[in-house]
Parts: structure tokens; sequence; C-alpha cells
């Protein structure tokens, strides 16, 4: 007989099947990145990765836990596979901005973020992120439309998501 803790212990075991999932990975990855394990999490992410080489979410999710660390072309190089795979992705176009942002390079960043927009004229991040970008090239009555924009499009949720 199991004592409670020895039972769910059991329950949370994956199966062999699971752990042979691209799926299992990417959810070990986003668990371990949430707790704050970006190094352990980008492990999952490659195991994921070398299971479904395809698998565009663990390219962003991992792009984003390199950005976090800085590690700037890394990181870029997997906004760069998520695009290969969906050119028109919106929130890897939009990592890929905040990356180049963060490496001043805010021309080429406000390029990902128009691209984002193109993609979902309702991202609302993009957007924001836009309004950043263009205040950094000193084009402020842009930015502050852009802004406006964001602002009017994040509407009663609560602040703009800055992605």
């Amino acid at each position: 007989m199991f004592s409670p803790i020895q039972a769910f212990s059991v329950l949370m075991m994956p199966s062999a099947s699971e752990t042979q999932s691209a799926g299992f990975w990417l959810e070990k990855g986003n668990e371990l990145c949430n707790c704050g394990q970006g190094e352990e999490a980008m492990k999952a992410y490659d195991h994921a990765l070398g299971i479904d080489g395809t698998l565009i979410d663990a390219w962003n999710n991992k792009g984003l836990v390199l950005a976090s660390l800085e590690r700037f072309p890394e990181a870029l190089q997997c906004f760069e596979e998520v695009l290969k795979l969906a050119p028109a992705h919106k929130q890897a176009l939009s990592n890929k901005g905040m990356v180049l942002a963060q490496q001043k390079k805010y021309t080429e960043a406000l390029g990902c973020f128009e691209a984002a927009i193109a993609a979902d004229p309702y991202f609302s991040g993009a957007w924001y992120n836009s309004a950043l970008a263009l205040q950094c090239l000193g084009r402020k009555k842009e930015a502050a439309a852009a802004m406006k924009t964001a602002e009017t499009l994040e509407g009663g949720r609560g602040g703009c998501c800055r992605r």
C-alpha cells in the first residue's frame, strides 16, 4: 500500500512513452523556466527539439531564455528558426525585435515590430515595443501615436503587454 505522498509521486511519474514525446519536454522546459531554472529549461527545450526540430514553441521559448541570460546571438538564432518555419509568427517577430532593441539596433528592431503588427494589427505588445523603438530613434510623434494605439488595443486589460 502506498502512502499518500508515494501515491502522488507515482501518479506524477511520466511513462516511458511520454518522455519520448517532444511535447512532454516542451512542457518540462516551460515548468523549469517558470521556476527560474533557465539553464535546465534550455536542456529540456533542446531535448524536445532533438525529437521534433519543427516545434515552434520550443524554439521561441528557448530564445526567450537565452535573451534573459543576455546570450543575444543565440537567442536571435532561435527566433530565426521559428521564422523559417512560420515567417509571420508574431511573438517570434516581437521577441527578435526586443533582442535587437536590447543591442541598441533600433531600426532593425522596429522592422521586426512592424512585421509583427502586419501579422496581427491587434497585437498591442508589438505596438508598445514599436513605440519604444521609435522613441529611441527620436521619432517622438510616431512613438506617441504607436503608444496610443497600444493603449487603445489593450483597453480594459490592465496595461500593455510588454513583450
